[in-house]
């Protein structure tokens, strides 16, 4: 008698869970129905992943030049805190993660926007003849008849010629979000391609063998950080509870 007047509370609690489970996932609120469904992530995994990922984006593409790609990540980490679309760690794992998830935005807006200051007329030289003062270890002779030899030397008002690819690219990302964002779809297309164009120099000068992976483990690391599964299930019982 004992054992049925124990199992019999036990069954309909876990029925009742059900029904809430049920009733969260007609609701619309998914996410919430399926961190109690789900076991839950620790939080040292997005954080580790993301510590690996920050390894391969720095031996792919390096380390930030310029300050348009601090600036561009540290506005989308703020956004999608803000619009809650990743879900913050719990306790003290909370802010190294924000730490590594702005890092890891910094590196992919390189990616974007890395392309520097470039010269286009650097290669545009003359030759010139430059006399070699002679020294002391030099023969007589040098001392008595110059000694000329023919250089290459570039032209001053030509070859400093600069401009800064990191701002062209930025415009040209600034203009693709606002056409997506009003749904002009030519123009955000053509403002796309023209940014890829741009960027094609750029692109050449990263190893790919490490940005590849850092692409894909970067998108994993923050896929996991979409739902909220990086509470421990001690926390979460407690919660319930």
């Amino acid at each position: 008698m004992k054992r049925t007047s124990q199992t019999a509370p036990q069954t309909l609690e876990q029925r009742i869970r059900r029904l809430e489970k049920r009733v969260a996932l007609l609701a619309g609120n998914e996410k919430r129905a399926l961190a109690t469904t789900l076991n839950a992530f620790h939080p040292a995994l997005p954080l580790g992943l993301g510590v690996v990922v920050l390894v391969c984006g720095y031996l792919g593409l390096g380390l930030p030049q310029h300050y348009y790609q601090p600036l561009f990540a540290g506005l989308v980490v703020i956004l999608v805190y803000h619009r809650q679309l990743w879900s913050l760690a719990p306790g003290h794992w909370r802010w190294p993660q924000i730490i590594v998830n702005f890092l890891m935005l910094s590196l992919f807006f390189k990616l974007l926007i890395g392309g520097g200051t470039r010269y286009p007329l650097g290669w545009l030289k003359v030759p010139v003849l430059k006399k070699i003062s002679p020294t002391e270890e030099s023969p007589w002779y040098d001392q008595l008849f110059p000694n000329f030899e023919v250089a290459w030397q570039g032209i001053p008002t030509v070859t400093d010629l600069s401009f800064d690819v990191t701002m062209i690219q930025s415009f040209l990302l600034i203009a693709t979000l606002a056409g997506a964002v009003f749904r002009f779809q030519p123009f955000a297309s053509l403002t796309a391609v023209l940014l890829l164009l741009v960027s094609i120099p750029t692109f050449t000068s990263f190893n790919w063998e490490w940005v590849v992976l850092f692409l894909v483990l970067g998108g994993a690391s923050l896929y996991l950080q979409t739902y909220p599964l990086t509470v421990r299930p001690n926390h979460a019982q407690q919660k319930d509870e």
